[in-house]
């Protein structure tokens, strides 16, 4: 059994794809992309098909000493949600009672909780990429734009 080793710990996509290629089909593609092989257990730097598999997935991660970024109130990110949740609910209006003819008071409830679950599910997007985190405030940027989009339809 054969296990690759990489310059680094870490491969770039193209060499990933490399090295599993090399991993299929035997040692030749393997000294031709640039890596080695050795005997499995030869070094640190030896990469499993798991490591592999999760490296061509989700690229490479920060380095273990890179702090996480700080999730702040105020900041682009937080404007982003705060607009397009806002924007969402009311398109979802819009469309509901313009285009469906639902009644104002019956298309509210829906227009809100598809701009909650859509904010619901982009932190969960995000705490599931590999060096990602679910933040509360986004969720809390995003009830502010639904309850601005709400004080605008109550108009």
């Amino acid at each position: 059994m054969f296990c690759l080793r990489a310059p680094n710990r870490f491969l770039p996509r193209v060499g990933g794809l490399a090295a599993l290629m090399a991993l299929l089909l035997g040692t030749s593609t393997a000294a031709a992309s640039g890596w080695s092989t050795t005997p499995s257990g030869g070094s640190t730097d030896s990469l499993t098909a798991a490591a592999i598999a999760v490296e061509l997935r989700y690229g490479a991660p920060p380095p273990p000493s890179a702090p996480l970024p700080r999730d702040r109130w105020l900041g682009r990110d937080k404007v982003k949600h705060v607009v397009v949740s806002g924007l969402w609910t009311l398109s979802t209006q819009y469309v509901l009672v313009n285009k469906a003819n639902w009644t104002e008071a019956d298309a509210l409830p829906v227009s809100v909780a598809s701009g909650a679950t859509i904010g619901f599910l982009k932190e969960l997007y995000d705490a599931s990429r590999l060096t990602g985190r679910a933040s509360g405030k986004d969720l809390v940027a995003d009830a502010v734009g639904i309850g601005l989009a709400v004080g605008v339809i109550a108009l």
